[in-house]
């Protein structure tokens, strides 16, 4: 099967960035490879969506004890943030 694309500029320079590596060896590797990923994501995306949160919320629901309120996780994150930026 063929498939034309029409590619921006930006998109065209990132191919050709992969061929010059060496990494692939024609432009349609690149896009499989590509392709490759967006499958790999979906399929994770997936599985967080059907197991780890369902999971969590059961955990959740067993422990509430272990929860924290949004706004004792936002005043953690301001905390690291600024932490963070304090050591730049």
């Amino acid at each position: 099967m063929t498939i034309s694309l029409k590619l921006d500029d930006n998109d065209r320079e990132r191919i050709e960035r992969q061929l010059a590596s060496g990494r692939f060896s024609d432009a349609s590797a690149v896009v499989r490879a590509g392709l490759e990923l967006l499958d790999e994501f979906d399929g994770a995306r997936d599985r967080w969506l059907d197991v780890e949160i369902p999971a969590r919320f059961a955990d959740a629901k067993q422990n509430p004890d272990r929860l924290i309120s949004g706004d004792e996780v936002f005043a953690r994150l301001e905390a690291r943030h600024r932490s963070r930026v304090s050591d730049r």
